[in-house]
């Protein structure tokens, strides 16, 4: 993936939405899921290439088809029918808030624009919530406000698992904060309404549906994101860490990753629950740079089939396929598999529980680690040649460019 101010690359199957990025083709590994937390999302294909794209498809409908006008419409419909404006409703409510980030990197001839994407303003003392992959290596950070009124930022904390950043700027006068919702509110069909900047076409409103809550979703060969909320509101690229929001004008996600073959929006979003935020702000607005920790393995659902084919023990838990080298379950003696049968690695540990607690699949061992931090130490319960043993493992950081 690539993430913004960063040259590294990003699926583009499953991309962030930070601006002015190329993008490459993923590598799937299957049902195989690398554990870790969280994702370090950035940016898709550019704008010029997203821009020209769209020019070129809508040019070639337009060669084979009627243009449906205005006076189309008058001639088949005799009565016009009223319904309220939802989306204006909400722009003209918290359109405000809503900032353009842009950020700058370090060149040889000084600090050169590297990337934007969106913000928006949590509090009256100037925070700005954001995506971490916007503002990520970024030596001078700019917030335009809706008035064009631009001031420099400050980056206060962040946490790369959440995909989240805080920034902190002299507030102009008279700019309103954002209302936060609740996220554990939502419900799938509610209308969604994004607020960002794609492409840079800055303040741009977009409208659709929440699709599902509690996404579990892995871009690419990237980490495992946890409780996201998808949505068929287009956002593209630059609509990063801008808001997600309900029909109140309450914002109720952070816009954040969507999947696309084509570099932009094909209805599929993602969004970081409000929730997540809020629980935590206090620490980022305190300075708190918090890391997701790293494991450092992939792995399958066991289940009797593949069980019985290999003859193992057990018919659940967590069949390790592979193990990251100086990882740390491979400091810890985690095995993966050796060949294959079937397609499936043979002869890997199976992880049945993590500091006690039972897991049967990857992503609910991806979950009991995003509560941990590096440096902390878990337990893992595996069954090694129908034996079981206790394996003691001390998490690390994601490594970076993971």
């Amino acid at each position: 993936m690539l993430r913004e101010g960063s040259s590294q690359p990003e699926s583009p199957y499953s991309a962030g939405l930070s601006q002015n990025r190329p993008a490459q083709r993923p590598r799937r590994f299957g049902a195989a899921a690398l554990v870790a937390i969280g994702l370090m999302v950035g940016a898709i294909g550019g704008g010029a290439f997203g821009a020209v794209a769209a020019s070129e498809w809508l040019l070639d409908d337009s060669q084979n088809s009627t243009p449906f006008t205005s006076q189309t419409i008058a001639q088949t419909n005799n009565t016009a029918v009223t319904q309220p404006n939802i989306a204006n409703a909400v722009y003209d409510s918290v359109g405000e808030s809503v900032v353009q980030i842009t950020v700058s990197g370090q060149s040889l001839g000084g600090l050169t624009p590297s990337g934007s994407g969106t913000g928006f303003v949590v509090d009256k003392s100037g925070l700005i919530l954001t995506n971490y992959h916007v503002v990520e290596n970024g030596r001078a950070i700019s917030v335009r406000f809706h008035d064009g009124t631009v001031r420099e930022a400050e980056v206060l904390g962040t946490d790369q698992g959440n995909d989240l950043a805080l920034l902190r700027v002299d507030l102009p006068e008279g700019i309103p904060v954002a209302p936060l919702g609740d996220s554990d509110e939502v419900v799938v069909g509610e209308t969604a309404i994004a607020i960002g900047n794609p492409f840079g076409l800055d303040h741009t409103v977009t409208q659709g549906i929440i699709s599902a809550v509690n996404r579990d979703w892995q871009p690419g060969n990237g980490r495992i994101r946890r409780n996201l909320i998808q949505t068929d509101a287009p956002i593209n690229p630059g609509n990063s860490g801008g808001p997600l929001l309900n029909a109140n004008g309450e914002v109720i996600g952070i816009n954040s990753l969507i999947e696309s073959p084509v570099n932009g929006s094909v209805g599929i979003g993602f969004a970081i629950p409000i929730n997540t935020a809020k629980e935590l702000l206090p620490d980022l607005e305190a300075g708190v740079q918090i890391q997701p920790a790293w494991l450092g393995v992939t792995g399958l659902p066991l289940d009797e089939t593949i069980a019985q084919d290999q003859g193992l023990s057990v018919n659940e838990g967590v069949l390790i396929t592979s193990v990251v080298p100086n990882s740390p379950a491979a400091q810890a003696g985690l095995r993966g598999g050796q060949g294959t049968n079937e397609r499936v690695p043979v002869g890997g540990d199976v992880v049945t529980a993590i500091d006690g607690k039972s897991v049967t699949d990857i992503t609910e061992l991806a979950a009991e680690l995003a509560t941990r931090r590096p440096g902390e130490t878990v337990s893992l319960s595996i069954v090694r040649n129908s034996r079981a043993m206790e394996l003691t493992v001390t998490l690390q950081p994601w490594p970076d460019g993971g």
